[in-house]
């Protein structure tokens, strides 16, 4: 198992979106990942992801999550929300979780949004990834 889904494609592409180092060096780092595993919960999912050791990693190797990505999709009710995990300065695992529905089998037109709005408050997100 080694590639993303079309949803996992979608959001990690909104959760990596944005001019900043950071966010260009996990960009980077999504080249080259391959899925190692994924887990599926009746309400969401894990995808784990494995990433080869000469892939740059953050400097101070950050340990964060991203979640400012939210969906809508003709066959959830209530949308549904994501979170990446970003651990030792590299890409470790995407979260998907709806709520209070059962994940479907197929999610029917996708379409993702910031929580702030839409655009990225970047100000928020370098807070969370640089702690300023």
């Amino acid at each position: 198992m080694s590639t993303l889904t079309f949803v996992e494609e979608q959001v990690m592409r909104k959760l990596l979106a944005g001019e900043d180092d950071a966010l260009a060096v996990l960009r980077q780092q999504l080249e080259k990942a391959e899925v190692s595993s994924r887990r599926l919960t009746g309400i969401g999912f894990y995808t784990y992801f494995s990433m080869p050791t000469e892939v740059p990693r953050l400097p101070g190797h950050q340990s964060f999550k991203l979640g400012d990505v939210n969906g809508t999709a003709a066959n959830l009710q209530y949308g549904a929300g994501f979170l990446l995990y970003v651990n030792d300065g590299a890409i470790a695992m995407l979260e998907g979780y709806t709520y209070d529905e059962a994940w479907p089998d197929n999610v029917e037109g996708l379409e993702l949004t910031y929580s702030d709005g839409p655009t990225r408050e970047m100000k928020k997100l370098r807070q969370v990834i640089h702690g300023v």
